[in-house]
Formats: structure tokens, sequence, C-alpha cells
């Protein structure tokens, strides 16, 4: 069984979820997924919830939006860290809701340069481990 961290890449065009997975795949201590069907996704993460570390979710996707998918998997594990990205302009209150309560932790409007993810990433990485819990041991 592999002690990596689980990360998350969800859009569904696929040429982004490939080259985004290229580009994270070189960080030590991550394995990284790429998905283009929010069911799947969904799925794996339900599955594997308590070894994600981090989601990178598009917002307009087909049939559920990247906000409300990123909730649902807050609801599942509350470590988690989330990256919203878009190529609209997010103007709304739902969208500043959720950054408030800690929902969405980090936003890109697209392009996005891949030394700005791959920062982020660490950034979310570094975030991830200071506010994690501690596991109880006897």
């Amino acid at each position: 069984m592999s002690l990596d961290k689980l990360v998350s890449i969800i859009d569904d065009e696929e040429d982004i979820t490939t080259l985004f997975h290229e580009a994270l795949r070189s960080i030590n201590g991550i394995t990284v997924f790429a998905f283009t069907d929010l069911i799947l996704a969904l799925e794996h993460f339900q599955k594997n919830k308590d070894a994600y570390v981090l989601v990178i979710s598009d917002f307009g996707m087909t049939g559920l939006n990247g906000m409300e998918l990123l909730r649902k998997m807050k609801a599942m594990n509350k470590y988690v860290r989330t990256v919203l990205i878009t190529a609209f302009e997010v103007q709304d209150t739902i969208f500043s809701d959720y950054t408030e309560k800690r929902i969405i932790n980090g936003f890109f409007q697209k392009p996005v340069r891949l030394n700005d993810l791959i920062k982020e990433v660490h950034e979310q990485l570094h975030s991830y481990e200071i506010q994690k819990p501690i596991p109880f041991r006897r």
C-alpha cells in the first residue's frame, strides 16, 4: 500500500487534466489522479477520502459545478484542501461564502500558468500538513 497523499484534478476537458497531471506528477509524496467524469471523481474520493490532501476542480462542468463538487468532498473530509479553477469571472455570494467558510482554499482564473499551479500545490500541501489531525497513539 502506498503512503503517498492523493491529489485529484477534475476538469471536463481531457487536455487540461492531462497537462496538469504531467506538471504535478513530479512532486514527491503525492499520487495524482485526473478525472474528466465527475461521478468517477466523486466515487474515487469517497473510497479514498482519508488519503486525499488536495482536490483541484474546474468550475464549469456538465451536471454539477465545481463549487458544489468541492462542497460535497469537503463534507466527507474537512481537512482536504481545495482549489477552484475557472475560465469565467466568479462574482457571486455563493463563491464568497464558500471562500469565507474555507470550502474553497485556492482559486485560479484560466489560463493557468503551470509554474503557478505547482507553487499553489506546494502551498496547499504545506497548509494541509499544518492543519491535519494528529493521529492518536497509545
